[in-house]
């Protein structure tokens, strides 16, 4: 089960890598964002490309080895808690917020609730420390 979510994962990152690195003006302007110069579509490339790309790869490796699985159901479990965390916040505190905002929030609402099952399942319980 934590094989598959790893892996699920990491196709969604390098999807999401390769989206906004090769289409940074249709990605970006699809969340509302728009480029002022080179060094803001640069640094919206690294970002949203280099990291989501980073992400992949470690949701990868530790689908691919079996000792990092503890720690790469972790990481979703954390990630995604700050992810949801902060959306919530916007939600609460930024209007003018468009539907596809609300997209991604809802798949890091699911991504996130998957990592705490398979979190929890991995610890045979109900406790989220270690």
């Amino acid at each position: 089960m934590a094989q598959i979510y790893l892996f699920v994962n990491a196709a969604l990152y390098v999807i999401f890598a390769l989206w906004c690195t090769f289409m940074p003006e249709k990605t970006a302007s699809t969340l509302g964002l728009s480029f002022r110069s080179g060094s803001g579509k640069s640094e919206y490339i690294t970002v949203y490309g280099g990291l989501e790309f980073g992400v992949a790869m470690f949701f990868l490796v530790a689908a691919l080895r079996p000792e990092l699985r503890t720690a790469g159901v972790l990481f979703a479990v954390l990630f995604y808690g700050g992810l949801i965390v902060w959306r919530l916040g916007t939600f609460i505190f930024v209007s003018g917020i468009g539907r596809v905002t609300y997209g991604f929030a809802a798949g890091e609402l699911v991504l996130g609730i998957l990592a705490l099952v398979v979190w929890m399942k991995m610890r045979g319980g109900t406790t989220l420390v270690p």
